[in-house]
Parts: structure tokens; C-alpha cells; sequence
């Protein structure tokens, strides 16, 4: 019998989704209020390119989290029918 490793980035579960959707949430909208010091500043700055970079990858990070839990579950639906 083989033994299958969970890893959450390929096989996440729902509770993965909510769990990483709400820190990526709070980590961007704590990003957001840094940058602009609670919205008096504008957001759009040169001297925040890297805070930039960081929401950027922190959005595609999820966005593929989002993507490998439909795969796996239009996948298994699949197999499942069979």
C-alpha cells in the first residue's frame, strides 16, 4: 500500500482555502493601511515597489491555491463517477 503525502499547495482542502483566504486578506488590507498610513496617503508610490511584489505573489499564491482545489475536485468528481 502506498502512502500518499498531503501537501496543501497541490491537495488543499477547504478548510486550507478559508484558512489562507483570510490571511491573505488580512496581510493584504494590513499591507494596504501601511502603505497608505490608515488611507492619507496615496497608494500608488515609488518607494513601495516591494510591498507591491508582495501583495502581487500573495494574490497568485492564492489564486493557485484556488486553481489546484478545482482541479482535485472536478478530478475526483471524475473518478468518482466511474
Amino acid at each position: 500500500m502506498e502512502t500518499v503525502k498531503r501537501n496543501f499547495i497541490k491537495n488543499p482542502s477547504i478548510k486550507n482555502l478559508i484558512l489562507f483566504t483570510l490571511l491573505w486578506f488580512v496581510g493584504i488590507l494590513l499591507l494596504t493601511l501601511s502603505t497608505t498610513d490608515l488611507f492619507t496617503e496615496s497608494f500608488f508610490q515609488k518607494k513601495y515597489v516591494m510591498i507591491y511584489f508582495l501583495m502581487i505573489g500573495s494574490t497568485i499564491a492564492t489564486g493557485k491555491l484556488y486553481i489546484n482545489y478545482w482541479k482535485n475536485k472536478n478530478l475526483n468528481s471524475h473518478s468518482n463517477a466511474e
